[in-house]
């Protein structure tokens, strides 16, 4: 084993929704820490997902994201989430 892999430091986000998919990138995008998302369902958005009942889409919880810190509402725009 190298000493590169052996100073891999790992982190364990719980929970594949908004905050813990934006962990991830986050870790992914600034530090050397390789993130590992667990998920109890089969899909990740937490209840800003959306499914299909009965051949019907359904909106589950909110999906429009709203902050009064422009830093926040910035991040949101950079990846790509309408407002």
């Amino acid at each position: 084993m190298s000493a590169q892999s052996e100073s891999q430091r790992t982190a364990i986000i719980i929970g594949g929704g908004p905050a813990g998919l934006t962990t991830a990138l986050e870790l992914l995008e600034r530090t050397d820490i390789k993130p590992i998302v667990y998920e109890g369902s089969d899909n990740v958005g937490g209840i800003a997902r959306t499914f299909v009942h009965n051949g019907n889409r359904i909106d589950i919880g909110g999906h429009r994201f709203f902050s009064k810190s422009d830093r926040v509402m910035n991040w949101w725009s950079r990846i790509g989430v309408s407002k």
